[in-house]
């Protein structure tokens, strides 16, 4: 991926913050319609870089809320994310990352340890 992507992607990311910041505690008109001006900025540079997601994102228009602007951002990063990234950790080991919640995985109790009350 080119640089300008990456940086244009990290700028994404932190409209997406600052929307969903502006969504939660509404401080005004004037935050919101600076994330929809950035946000239309930068699809209109990465659509000049990547001209395949022209038909797939469109401008924000501005009366368009701070969630709306949160979730759009947000989904133009994932369409340049990799599906499931995966890191070399050495010796031909592979691990995946994954990001939201899991099924939570019950704990065995530890039936052979018991507590002495004493310091160590």
């Amino acid at each position: 991926m080119e640089q300008e992507t990456v940086k244009l992607l990290n700028v994404l990311r932190r409209i997406a913050r600052a929307a969903g910041y502006a969504a939660w505690t509404r401080p005004g008109p004037d935050a919101t319609q600076f994330c929809i001006s950035q946000y239309n900025r930068v699809l209109a540079r990465l659509s000049e870089l990547e001209p395949a997601i022209k038909p797939l994102f469109s401008q924000l228009s501005d009366s368009a809320s701070a969630e709306v602007v949160r979730l759009a951002a947000r989904e133009l990063i994932a369409y340049f994310e990799p599906d499931e990234p995966e890191f070399e950790l050495g010796h031909g080991f592979r691990a995946r990352f994954y990001r939201g919640c899991g099924p939570r995985v019950p704990r065995t109790p530890r039936s052979s340890y018991t507590w002495s009350g004493g310091c160590c």
